[in-house]
């Protein structure tokens, strides 16, 4: 009898610690696949890969790169702001172009890129903002977004990810204190990955009167 009852509890102590298990993650092929994503978004996610790598990136690595860019798009109210950098990787200390438009004015000054920070070859204000240009996004944020959509096309070959709007992340707080957004804003993440070599981000921040967009893309080298 004293065997019986422990075996139950045995048998009990297991059904509990699978069913903790089950309502946390399921496991696929010997990975395991987060609850907020379905086995076909948890694959397609991964092939997203050489993008989230590049974010988590303290010292970014440009091995492997032809072009990187980074821009920042601020609407609030009617006026518009544009600020973009475009760097050819292919050249000596990553040589390329800083842009800025606001309203009507436009403005282009040739820089270069080292050790993280950017080296203008005259005078020009205001500076690109460096934290974005060398925006580090660990893996687990997009980890904590549940997916909204997904796309895929053939003819195009594109592919996207729009994950859900959030309002309490680490990087949402750090972006809305940057640009001085209200409370009611909200963020979207999109991921795009195009013609096998082209990866890309946006981050938009949304609120009544004013929007930011943020948007970083490499292109790797082909072969």
């Amino acid at each position: 009898m004293k065997k019986f009852k422990w075996c139950l509890w045995v048998t009990g102590f297991l059904v509990i610690l699978l069913t903790a298990s089950s309502l946390n993650a399921c496991s696929f092929g010997g990975e395991t696949i987060p609850q907020n994503r379905t086995k076909e978004q948890y694959e397609f996610e991964k092939t997203f890969d050489p993008m989230f790598k590049f974010l988590e990136q303290e010292q970014k690595d440009f091995n492997g790169l032809e072009t990187y860019k980074s821009r920042v798009y601020i609407k609030n109210g009617d006026e518009v702001k544009r600020y973009e950098i475009d760097l050819d990787i292919t050249k000596a200390d990553g040589k390329g172009d800083y842009r800025i438009q606001i309203g009507e004015n436009k403005k282009t000054v040739p820089v270069s890129y080292s050790n993280g920070k950017l080296h203008y070859d005259s005078e020009i204000d205001p500076l690109f903002d460096e934290e974005i240009l060398n925006l580090v996004v660990k893996r687990d944020y997009f980890d904590s977004l549940n997916v909204k959509r997904t796309l895929r096309t053939g003819t195009t070959e594109l592919s996207e990810i729009i994950y859900q709007p959030e309002n309490n992340s680490d990087l949402f707080q750090k972006l809305k204190s940057k640009y001085d957004l209200p409370e009611e804003t909200t963020c979207q993440i999109r991921i795009d990955h195009s013609d096998k070599t082209n990866y890309g981000i946006t981050i938009q921040l949304t609120s009544k009167e004013m929007s930011v967009k943020i948007g970083l893309t490499i292109i790797k080298k082909r072969g």
